[in-house]
C-alpha cells in the first residue's frame, strides 16, 4: 500500500490567529493542487498562534473543541484532507498546554496530544503533558510528537510499540541547532523503522530565529524530502510493502529486542 503525505513550512505571526488560519488554508489548497492524493498535511508547532513564549500566549489558549478546532475541522472536511496543527490548549482546571491536534478528512477521527518534553523556556509557560498518543487512520497508525520530543528515543519507541507506522512531529526548532534537529529526526525514524515528518517554522519570533529544513524521513533513516524555501511544502510516498521488506531483510531491530534484559 502506498500513500502520499505532506509537510508545510512557513512563518506564522505571533498572536494573529485569523491571519495564520488564512495562511494555513492557502497552503492546504496549494498542497492539494500539486498533490491531490495527499492524505495528511502536517503544520509546525503552535502554527495557529505563532510560537512565542511571553505570558500573552496564554490569552490565546482554547479548549480542545474551541474556535481553532472548528476552523480547521471545516478546512479539513472542505478540502478532504487530514491536518495536524499546533495550538495553545487550556483544560477545565486552567492548565495551559503546548498541544497539537489531528483531524481527519471527515472531521470525525480526531486526536489531541500535549507536549511531554518541554524546553527550559517553555516550562515557565506551559504544563507538561503526560500521555503518549497514537491514532488509527485509513493510511496507517500515526504517533504524535512535538519538537523537543525528538530528543527522547523512549517516546518514539513507545509510540512504535503502540502500533505507530508514521511519526508526525510539528516543531519550532531554532538556530543554530539545525544539525541536531535533522539527526534526531533521522535517528527516531531509523530506530523504529517508521516514516517521520518533522515540520518546522521559518522566520523570527522574539529572540528566536527558525531555520526551517522541514523534512520527511524513511524507515531506513534516510531523508526523502527537505524544504528549502521560507514558505514551502514537501511530499513523500509512504510504501508499506517496502517498509515490511526492509524490516525483514536488515532493519529487524524491533523483532530482535532482548526484552528479557531490558524493556
Amino acid at each position: 500500500m502506498k500513500y502520499t503525505i505532506s509537510a508545510a513550512q512557513g512563518s506564522f505571526q505571533s498572536g494573529a490567529v485569523d491571519t495564520n488560519l488564512s495562511k494555513m488554508e492557502t497552503i492546504v489548497k496549494s498542497v492539494l493542487e500539486k498533490k491531490p492524493d495527499t492524505k495528511v498535511i502536517t503544520f509546525p508547532e503552535l502554527c495557529t498562534t505563532g510560537y512565542f513564549l511571553s505570558e500573552g500566549i496564554k490569552d490565546l489558549a482554547e479548549k480542545v473543541d474551541g474556535p481553532i478546532f472548528q476552523a480547521i475541522k471545516t478546512m479539513a472536511v472542505s478540502n478532504l484532507v487530514s491536518i495536524v496543527y499546533g495550538y495553545v490548549e487550556i483544560d477545565n482546571e486552567g492548565n495551559v498546554y503546548n498541544s497539537i491536534q489531528y483531524i481527519d478528512a471527515n472531521g470525525k477521527n480526531t486526536a489531541n496530544y500535549r507536549k511531554i518534553h518541554l524546553t527550559p523556556l517553555e516550562r515557565g509557560v506551559f504544563t507538561a503533558g503526560s500521555e503518549p498518543v497514537t491514532v488509527k487512520t485509513d493510511f496507517g497508525t500515526i504517533g504524535l510528537m512535538i519538537c523537543w520530543d525528538l530528543a527522547f528515543p523512549e517516546l518514539a519507541r513507545m509510540l512504535t510499540l503502540n502500533g505507530a507506522d508514521i511519526l508526525l512531529v510539528p516543531s519550532a526548532w531554532e538556530e543554530p541547532y539545525d544539525a541536531p534537529f535533522l539527526q534526531f529526526s533521522g535517528a527516531r525514524a531509523l530506530d523504529n523503522s517508521v516514516y517521520l515528518i518533522a515540520s518546522n517554522h521559518t522566520g523570527k519570533s522574539e529572540d528566536l530565529t527558525f531555520f526551517g529544513k522541514s523534512s520527511i524521513f524513511a524507515p531506513n533513516g534516510q531523508v526523502v524530502a527537505t524544504a528549502e524555501k521560507q514558505y514551502d511544502m514537501i511530499t513523500a510516498t509512504i510504501d508499506y510493502d517496502w517498509r515490511n521488506e526492509i524490516k525483514q531483510s536488515f532493519f529487524s531491530m524491533l523483532e530482535e529486542r532482548r526484552t528479557d534484559i531490558y524493556s
